[in-house]
This record gives C-alpha cells, structure tokens and sequence, in this order.
C-alpha cells in the first residue's frame, strides 16, 4: 500500500511541479514578443496509480491567428497608404503650389494687356506670368518625382525586410521538421512562437495564406497564390527595374535553391506593405504626374496654336510661345527588329492628348498598333488605333491623319527603320513634359494679340452690310495663303454683292476665284459657302446687314493694327474652352472634354478624395486589428491574475502531494515497526 502511496505521490509532486514551472514560464514571458501562452495537461494513470504522461502545448488558435494576419496586411496596407498619400495631398493642398493659381494669373496679364494692345509692359507681364507658370510645374512634377524615387528605394527596403522573414520561416521550418513531431522528441514550442512570429511580421509586409504540411512545416503564399515558402525550400522577392521602363520598379520571385527558377508577381492584390506602395503608385501618383503632363502640354500647345493666328506688335504673324519637347519612345527587352520610336505633341492637337501611356506594337509586316494603357499597364478596350500599309525598311512618321479615325491621341510618331512584328515600345510623354517645356521667347513683341487680317467696305456702298467674324484658323503656310512674316497670297481680296444673294470674290490682281451663293440673306461662313478651294484658306468672315447690288467689301492684311486685341480675346478665351482630353476612349454622347481649371480641380479632387478614403479605411482596419488581437489575446495572451491564480492552485496541490509521499513514508516506517 505505502508502494502505491509513494508513487502517487512522486508522480503528483512531479506534475504540480511542471504545472508550476509552466505557470512561471508564462510570467516570465509576458513581454516577450510572439510568446504564445502555454498550458500543461496530464492524463491520469490506470487503476488509479497517480499521474500519467503530461503534455506542454500552446493555447493557440489557428483560426484566429489567421483573421490577425489578415487584419495586420490589411491595417499594415492602409496605414502605409496614408502615409504616402498625405506627402501628395499636403503638397496639391498648399496654395503657394498651386497650378491653377499660376494659369489664373497667366490669364489675367493676357486680359490687362487686351485693354491696351500697344503697350509693351502688358506683353512682358504675360511672358513673365508664363514662366512663372512653367516653374510651378516643373516644380510640382519635380516633386512627384521625388515621390516615385522614394517609393523606389522603399519597395527595396520593403523587399529585403520580407526576404528576410520569408528565409527566417523556412530556416524554422526545417528545424521544426527535423523533430518530426515525435513523442520522445517533442518540437519545442518557441521555435513555433518563432515562426508564428516571423510569418505575422510578414503579413505586414504583404498578405499571406499559410497550409500545414505533414511533416510540420507551415507552407506560405501570397494572396493571389505565388509560393513563398514551400517544403524544404523558399523564394526570395526581387526587387527589379522594370521593362521597358527602369525607373519603375517590378517584383518577381526566385526559388533559393534555383536561382532558375522565377515566378512573376501579381501586383494585383499585394496587400500589406508593398501592396499599398503599389497601390499609391498606381492611383494617385502615376495619375497625378501624367495629368500634370497632360495639362503643361495641352495648355501650352492651345497657346502657341492661338498666337500663330494673330499679329505680333511687330507686325508679322505670331509663332511658338513654348517650346515643347521631344519624347523617346521605350524598347522592350524582347524586341527583335532595330527601330527606335521618338514622338512630340502634333502642333495643335493638344486638346487630343488623354492623361494616359500608349503602347506600339508592330502588329504585321506592314501594320502597326497604338493603345492606350491604364495605370496598371493594361490595354484600355476600345482605344486600339490600327494603321497599315506601311514600309518598315524605312522611316515612318504617324499623325493624326495617319489613323483611321483621325485621332492618334494628338501624338506625332517618328519610328525608325528596323522594326521586326512583334516588337513593342512604351510612349510616356507624359510623365517627364511638365519638367520639360521651356519658353520659346522672352520677347513681349512676339505676344500676338492683334488679328492678322481685318475687313472693310466701300464708302460708296449704298448698302449697310459690314465685315463680321472675320476669323483666322491656320496660318500655316503649307496649307493656306498666309505667308510669315507679313504676306497673305492674292491680298487684299475684294468682295462684290452681285444681287440675289451671291458675292463674287476678286483677288489683287483684279481675277475672280469664286462666287458664293446663299439660300438667304444669312451670310455666314462666305468662303467656305464659296468652295473652289478657298474654304481652305485659313480665314473666313461674314457679311451683316442688307448690303446692296454693286458693294464692295476688302479683305487685307492688319497692316499697323498694332491696337486691335482681336486674337488676345482668342487667347483670354481659353482659359474656359474646352480643351483638354478627359478619357481616350470617346462615348457617344458624352463629354470628353474639359478647361484648364476643371482639368486641374478634378485631379486635386481627386487626391484628395483618395487620401480622405485611405484615412477613414485606416481608422477601421486599426479598429478591426484591436478587436481581433484582443481576441487572439484572449487565448494565447498571458493573464498575470490567471498565472499568480495558478501558482497559489499549484503550490497548494504540490503541498498536497509531498503529504502524500510524507505519509507513505509513516505507513512503510510503522511496517517496519511491527516486524522487529
């Protein structure tokens, strides 16, 4: 009997005495990061022979350690979001940086000078508000710029600092696998406290599943299913330039053990960290840029087409107030043939431009493709602009009149001799012009606010008709009459009313090119009605009021109009004409355009109303990450109430115990006793 009392008891001193020593292992660690809360359970032995075997295992539950990774990618995403979107929003948001402000005040000048032409200070506040302009976007652009080569560096240290736990797991889970679970070679459970630990510091670095494999090993992917860590073996993130563009950083994954083996990484849905600089990148900063470009070049072509048609204060035609650039086109790596693609802003398509990239595939032996792309790089439907017929063993240009339609996003492409099908090239103009468009004259007299043509009549005409809308709109001497510096071919023209609605039009050596005839007295668009070729002129006007058989109306050059304003009205008119390209896909019915102002607004509301969505999702993934850890707390956290609990149960239970094996030794000891 004593026998059985002291292996009782031995096996009950021994277990209080794990209990206690889990108990205080506890204690001990409850600032020890990643420590899991222990418990100790023992079975009881047969026939009533005291304690069995006892377990240590982990109070840890797998369901809600995987909602806390979830909730860490997904808090870890918006908080890194943030933090990158309010760098933009506080940069748009300032006043002193304001685009907007610097157009208002570009147009303001172009209206004081209006109110008198001649006076030459006027014209020089408007080339010094227009480079003022110029500074402030190079300014911005520069300071987006500045954004994306931070985001660069962070994506490396973002990538190093997962590569790092991505091999610290695998490292774990060969240690972990080389116990095999075995019952006499239990795994120790800070290795698993290690892992857990190093894979929910991973999940901030992006979003993570996690499967158990037989042999222990915890198996890792990311959200969209690329390995991370498999059976004896992990990849690494590579943190590469980009192809075709190396200022634009790429991932991809590459197995340790085979540097051969790569896998490409879907940026759709990263998650944590990485997730939200991708993320950024693609919806707030890579927009915000190409829409800045966008409205610099559109802006400044409006005005250099706008000054071409009207008269300097040294009486001759008008010409390029900006200099825009020229753009090279990216090659890809896989590119075959030897062709290279450079491109500019087609003069006087600026209003074409969308804020987007373009893609230019060699699509057939004679065909050539140009889209345009989203931030992400993808094709948008629709957009596709197919022409052929072309000779690749020499040099192509493609404009406007090139495509089918007629719009070739207002781009002028020149691709070299060479291009093999199949090859590709990546057309960013947008991304560098703000920083790129310099002034093309510091000179007030080249600001053309005078009309180069004007109309009179008669003074012996009985009739009150007069000259109206006399408008110029080209004065490009390839295609019209107009010839720089002063001199408009067949000027001045003389228009005769011959009766019953019909204006003969005589050139200057006295011969008739054209005789317009109107339905009604509504005499509008007269060169144009006219036809003969002289629709194509560059000018038109219109005849008002009720003129009478045998007046004459003249048509010349605004020779010493240094005080008409007539184009400096066309060039304070853009300012709310619609004249910037909102999508590069048409609707039907749908307003594609939009001025200056509104072009600038939108972008500004737009980040801002980003940044202020990123914020309120901030506030709700923390609060969703607070409850869930107090959850996962809950279980696995360590209680020092519970723990001092258990350490006054477990020292009593110990008392209890060493009684027993104090009263086996009276029994054995009074057995003695009654033998001698």
């Amino acid at each position: 009997m004593s026998d059985n009392l002291l292996k009782i008891g031995t096996s009950a001193v021994l277990a209080n005495s794990m209990l206690l020593n889990t108990a205080s292992n506890n204690i001990a660690n409850i600032n020890t990061p990643g420590y899991v809360r222990q418990r100790t359970e023992f079975d009881a032995q047969q026939f009533g022979l005291g304690v069995g075997r006892g377990t240590t295992e982990r109070l840890v539950s797998e369901f809600t350690l995987k909602q806390m990774r979830r909730d860490t990618s997904n808090f870890a995403f918006s908080e890194q979001y943030v933090s990158e979107a309010n760098r933009v929003d506080a940069l748009f948001s300032n006043p002193a940086n304001s685009i907007a402000t610097g157009m208002n005040d570009l147009f303001a000048q172009i209206q004081t000078a209006n109110n008198d032409p001649t006076q030459l200070s006027n014209r020089q506040l408007i080339i010094g508000s227009a480079q003022a302009l110029l500074d402030r976007f190079d300014g911005m652009s520069n300071l987006i710029l500045d954004q994306e080569n931070f985001i660069n560096e962070q994506l490396d240290i973002y990538v190093n600092e997962a590569n790092d736990l991505i091999k610290q797991i695998g490292t774990y889970n060969k240690d972990i696998a080389a116990y095999a679970n075995g019952a006499t070679r239990p795994t120790p459970l800070d290795l698993l406290d290690k892992r857990d630990k190093a894979i929910l510091e991973l999940s901030e670095m992006l979003e993570i599943t996690t499967l158990d494999a037989a042999n222990g090993e915890k198996l890792v992917f990311m959200a969209e299913g690329q390995s991370l860590v498999v059976e004896q073996g992990d990849f690494r993130l590579l943190s590469l330039r980009g192809d075709p563009d190396p200022s634009r950083k790429e991932l991809q994954l590459q197995l340790n053990i085979n540097a051969d083996v790569l896998r490409d990484v879907n940026v759709k849905d990263i998650g944590g960290k990485l997730g939200a600089i991708v993320a950024f990148r693609e919806e707030i900063l890579d927009p915000v840029q190409m829409q800045l470009g966008q409205l610099a070049l559109s802006l400044s072509d409006a005005m250099n087409s706008q000054n071409k048609l009207g008269m300097t204060l040294n009486g001759v035609l008008g010409q390029d107030i900006f200099r825009l650039p020229v753009f090279n086109g990216l090659n890809f790596a896989s590119n075959q043939g030897s062709a290279a693609v450079t491109l500019s802003l087609e003069p006087g398509k600026g209003g074409e431009l969308p804020p987007n990239d373009f893609m230019v595939t060699i699509t057939g032996a004679d065909e050539v493709t140009i889209e345009a792309l989203d931030t992400k790089g993808n094709v948008i439907p629709g957009s596709a602009k197919q022409i052929s017929g072309l000779n690749f063993a020499v040099d192509q240009t493609l404009t406007a009149a090139s495509s089918p339609d007629g719009d070739l996003f207002g781009l002028q492409i020149e691709l070299t001799a060479g291009a093999a099908v199949g090859d590709q090239f990546m057309l960013k103009p947008l991304s560098s012009a703000s920083r790129q468009i310099q002034m093309a004259t510091n000179r007030a007299e080249d600001i053309a606010l005078a009309s180069p043509l004007r109309g009179n009549f008669s003074v012996s005409n009985l009739g009150n008709g007069r000259v109206e809308q006399l408008t110029v709109t080209n004065t490009d001497p390839a295609t019209t009459v107009f010839s720089p510096p002063n001199t408009v071919a067949g000027a001045p023209f003389r228009v005769v009313y011959n009766g019953l609605n019909e204006f003969e039009i005589f050139d200057n050596t006295n011969t008739s090119i054209g005789t317009a005839n109107f339905t009604n007295n509504n005499y509008v668009n007269v060169l144009e009605t006219a036809g003969n070729g002289l629709e194509d002129y560059g000018f038109d006007f219109n005849i008002s009021g009720v003129p009478k058989e045998g007046d004459t109306f003249e048509i010349a050059f605004n020779q010493n109009g240094y005080n008409d304003n007539r184009n400096g009205l066309a060039l304070a008119a853009l300012q709310t004409d619609s004249t910037t390209r909102r999508n590069a896909v048409t609707v039907p019915n749908a307003v594609n355009k939009y001025s200056f102002n509104q072009s600038y607004a939108t972008m500004v509301g737009t980040i801002g109303e980003r940044t202020r969505q990123a914020r309120t999702s901030e506030e709700a993934n923390a609060a969703i990450l607070e409850q869930t850890t107090l959850w996962y707390e809950s279980l696995s956290g360590v209680s020092l109430d519970e723990e001092a609990a258990n350490l006054v149960r477990f020292q009593q239970s110990y008392a209890a115990a060493s009684k027993i094996i104090s009263t086996s030794q009276t029994i054995f000891d009074t057995l003695l006793q009654a033998v001698r």
